[in-house]
């Protein structure tokens, strides 16, 4: 009974104190909504669908149906911007406990309603959503459905989750790579199919109003030519790099050694079973964060996913909360270069980038570590006891 009302008692002052930030937050105006949101909220309300006939918006058509959709709200398009993503955070923190009753079956409600509270208070998932009025979680709450359905051994449904995670955020690929290797394992590599018409329907309403369809079929690889930098806020090991010479090569080498990494990780999570639930977790983890820290041209914003995943596993194996903790700590100081110069409170927080890199680079060398040495080379009757935890705070 005590252990019950310590778990409600922490998360509903997590909860509180996560919704009071919320609502300090919902005010503040940063560059991207000057210049981007509030440009696209205003062409859909004022042109409708036929808003598409030009390229008003480098971001993929369903997410500027939401933006269109909120156009007939009396409520100010900052407010209404931001609570689309803080919906999002809600569906993030459901899916999130979601898949901690696979990962550890046998939990009660005071420790669901805990995680619940920890998901939603996640600091970059605030910041992101509230202050920022970025759209992150609408991809990593279908990423995190996908992942869902993995674990279930659902694999049409995981496939249909990550289409509509792409059809959100050129981001959700992070996560490919452990789809399509569940997808060989289990022989149904020809529900990958489900991507592409997913997407594609996705983008035939823009021809309603005149717009064209191979423009925004092609978005995001328009997206990938608007920045230059190797690292665009970002704490990837391009924060070492980025007034380094030969810029254009070191692009593709970053691109080539991503593209080789993608492919490690395809034939490891085609080997690993998902009913080693830890292991795969850990994989999906470590594929999510080392991918965008080894590409170029990233944004910080990139690893939210990696953030959610890593809280998810800390709740899921508490022992390891020093992860949660890196994880999430580099992103949240890679955030505040851009925050600074955008939040008058904020305005101390000037943090060299290659700070969070390289502490990011640490973090990874010991995944990896842990990953071959404890996880990946044995069986499931070979891991050692803390494998099989089942409990959390």
């Amino acid at each position: 009974m005590a252990q019950t009302s310590t778990g409600y008692a922490w998360g509903s002052a997590l909860l509180v104190g996560s919704i009071l930030a919320r609502i300090v937050s919902y005010s503040v105006v940063t560059s991207d909504y000057t210049y981007f949101l509030s440009k696209w909220f205003d062409a859909l309300q004022t042109s409708g669908l036929s808003a598409f006939q030009n390229p008003f918006s480098d971001y993929a058509p369903l997410y500027l149906y939401i933006i269109k959709l909120l156009t007939y709200l009396p409520v100010p398009s900052l407010y209404s911007i931001k609570t689309v993503s803080v919906l999002a955070d809600i569906v993030v923190a459901f899916l999130a406990c979601a898949i901690l009753k696979i990962l550890v079956p046998g939990r009660s409600y005071s420790q669901l309603f805990f995680a619940f509270a920890v998901v939603f208070s996640i600091p970059t998932f605030l910041v992101n959503s509230s202050f920022w009025g970025q759209a992150d979680a609408l991809y990593a709450a279908a990423a995190l459905a996908s992942l869902y359905c993995i674990l279930l051994r659902k694999p049409i449904y995981a496939s249909f989750w990550f289409a509509i995670s792409l059809c959100f955020k050129v981001q959700a690929l992070f996560f490919a790579p452990i789809l399509i290797g569940f997808l060989l394992r289990e022989k149904k590599l020809l529900h990958l199919f489900v991507v592409p018409v997913v997407y594609t329907v996705s983008i035939l309403p823009v021809m309603w109003g005149g717009g064209s369809f191979w423009y925004w079929f092609f978005i995001y690889a328009k997206q990938s030519t608007e920045y230059k930098w190797l690292s665009v806020s970002a704490q990837s090991i391009f924060a070492f790099f980025n007034d380094a010479p030969a810029q254009d090569l070191l692009f593709w080498v970053g691109i080539a050694v991503s593209g080789l990494t993608a492919l490690v990780f395809f034939v490891m999570a085609a080997r690993v079973p998902v009913s080693k639930k830890q292991c795969f977790l850990f994989l999906s983890l470590l594929c999510v964060l080392l991918l965008p820290y080894l590409l170029p041209r990233m944004h910080e914003r990139y690893f939210y996913l990696a953030d959610c995943l890593a809280v998810i596993y800390v709740l899921a194996y508490p022992r390891y909360w020093y992860l949660a903790t890196l994880v999430v700590g580099t992103s949240l100081i890679s955030y505040m270069p851009y925050l600074s110069q955008q939040v008058q409170f904020l305005s101390w927080a000037k943090v060299d980038l290659r700070v969070p890199s390289a502490i990011l680079f640490v973090t990874l060398v010991g995944m990896v570590y842990w990953y071959f040495t404890r996880c990946k080379l044995k069986t499931e009757q070979e891991l050692p006891n803390e494998l099989h935890e089942h409990h959390f705070a």
